[in-house]
């Protein structure tokens, strides 16, 4: 059901007028509102329809039937009871203003939570940031004005204020959100940009003002007296809600005519509340991004709004920035003398160097220029001279060095050291050679004379003989042979065959 089709009930000559809450049209029909009268016992969402008018039968059957509809109440939905007490809210109040200080902060998805209080009492209220973003920043408490709606949220049954406009409350909230908007525009380096010139002589000069205000007119006076160019006029609001679109759109207007050397914002003095359309947000980033070089001249001397921190000047005056951008003809007159001025001293001083030059540039006496070219060339031959005999010297001591480092190594004498030394090393070998041999010599003599000690041939030489069986046995005992055994007998000197005849065994010991 629409929110918008009913109105206060009002008391009117025929009874109580009330208005239903009709369902919303098709696209394209136009609502009419449907105005009946009640018994001021009807219920408001109950209507009668017209009819003929009532007979006394009529009469009876619609008493029972009163009767009978204060015997049974009339049953709500929730959603019914919900959408009607809407209904009723705004009609009852519409768009309202409430103030309080701000609580419970919450942000999401560009939707701002928070509550308005007072000492005694809690609202729930929602900002939608889309539609009317907040032009500062939202702390706890805070005072603040607010305007909107009210309703019941039909999910949770929940009483609330949907804004739709939000400020701060009083001169210094208005100087906590220059503050803020200050910081955040510092932050994002807006007032780093370096400044601009504009021509001495301006051949175009905008100025966004009011056309009605005083700042104009002392403009357009200091202009008259100075030297002519042309005026273009871009009339704005500056002062308002409606303000600050008004000087961003006159900016625009005056950037997009090519020809426009600077533009003059002015605006006379007033209170904070008053110059806050330089203070807002939109027309500081329109002055900044602005091509054309801006002069900023808002209010008084003690004034300073956030585009005198973009401009390219600020003036304290509309009047200053007047005589800073219109050039003054005395002004034009002693810098045009000084100029002059300087000219002459610099094309005389260009004469007197000419003149000097052409002094320099005189031919002399031949005999002072032969003498002086005489004595230049013996001072060119005694410096050849003595740069010839150093060369000499360092060449003499550079050959004496590498003649002695050149015999240190001769191929001569290095052959010959090596010959020297092959020499003894070869007498060196050979005695060595001979030493170890005349003692391996004794060595081997003494070996062979003890091994001639030790050989059984000495033994054998002694009378001593060796006794072998038949196979070559040696034989140790008597009891190894048989009489009529062969026997090998081996002497010092040759070797003998024999026969045992008999055999003695050793005798026992007693």
């Amino acid at each position: 059901m629409s929110r918008r089709k009913t109105t206060e009930n009002n008391h009117g000559p025929k009874g109580l007028q009330l208005e239903l809450a009709v369902p919303d049209p098709p696209p394209g029909v136009p609502i009419a509102d449907v105005a009946v009268a009640a018994a001021p016992e009807l219920h408001p969402a109950v209507a009668r329809e017209p009819g003929p008018p009532a007979t006394p039968t009529a009469r009876g059957a619609e008493a029972r039937g009163a009767e009978a509809r204060e015997l049974i109440p009339p049953v709500f939905t929730v959603t019914d009871l919900i959408s009607d007490v809407n209904v009723r809210l705004r009609n009852r109040y519409g768009s309202i203003w409430v103030e309080g200080e701000l609580g419970r902060i919450s942000e999401k998805n560009n939707v701002y939570y928070f509550v308005l209080k007072d000492p005694r009492s809690t609202l729930d209220c929602v900002l939608f940031a889309r539609a009317a973003a907040p032009p500062f920043e939202l702390k706890e408490g805070l005072q603040v004005l607010v305007r909107g709606y009210l309703e019941i949220f039909a999910a949770r049954g929940k009483f609330t204020l949907y804004v739709e406009m939000i400020e701060p409350r009083g001169e210094g909230a208005l100087l906590l959100a220059y503050l803020q908007l200050k910081r955040k525009l510092e932050a994002e380096g807006l007032f780093d940009r370096p400044k601009r010139r504009w021509p001495e002589v301006p051949r175009v000069v905008g100025i966004v003002t009011s056309a009605s205000g005083a700042a104009l007119q002392d403009m357009l006076k200091i202009a008259r007296r100075r030297v002519g160019c042309r005026i273009l006029i871009a009339d704005a609001l500056v002062q308002g809600a409606a303000a600050p679109l008004s000087v961003s759109s006159a900016l625009a207007l005056l950037e997009r005519r090519h020809d426009v050397d600077v533009i003059i914002l002015a605006r006379g003095g007033g209170s904070l509340e008053d110059l806050a359309a330089f203070n807002d947000e939109g027309v500081v980033r329109a002055v900044h991004a602005c091509a054309v070089p801006v002069v900023t001249a808002i209010g008084h001397q003690t004034d300073t709004t956030l585009v005198d921190f973009v401009s390219d000047l600020r003036a304290a005056t509309p009047t200053e920035a007047a005589e800073r951008v219109f050039a003054d003809p005395a002004l034009l007159g002693k810098r045009l003398e000084t100029a002059l001025a300087r000219c002459a001293r610099a094309a005389a001083a260009r004469v007197d160097r000419a003149f000097r030059q052409l002094n320099d540039r005189r031919l002399p006496d031949p005999v002072m220029l032969v003498n002086r070219r005489a004595m230049e060339l013996a001072d060119v031959q005694l410096r050849l001279e003595r740069a010839v005999t150093a060369k000499q010297e360092l060449a003499r001591t550079r050959m004496d060095a590498a003649a002695r480092r050149l015999a240190a190594h001769l191929p001569q004498r290095r052959v010959s050291e090596r010959q020297n030394r092959l020499d003894a090393l070869t007498a060196r070998l050979r005695n060595g050679a001979a030493l170890a041999l005349r003692a391996r010599l004794e060595l081997v003599t003494r070996q062979a004379a003890r091994l001639q000690a030790l050989s059984p041939l000495a033994v054998l030489e002694r009378g001593y003989a060796v006794v072998a069986g038949a196979d070559g046995t040696i034989l140790r005992d008597a009891e190894q042979v048989r009489p009529g055994d062969a026997l090998r007998v081996r002497l010092g000197r040759g070797r003998l065959d024999a026969t045992v005849d008999a055999v003695h065994p050793p005798k026992e010991a007693p």
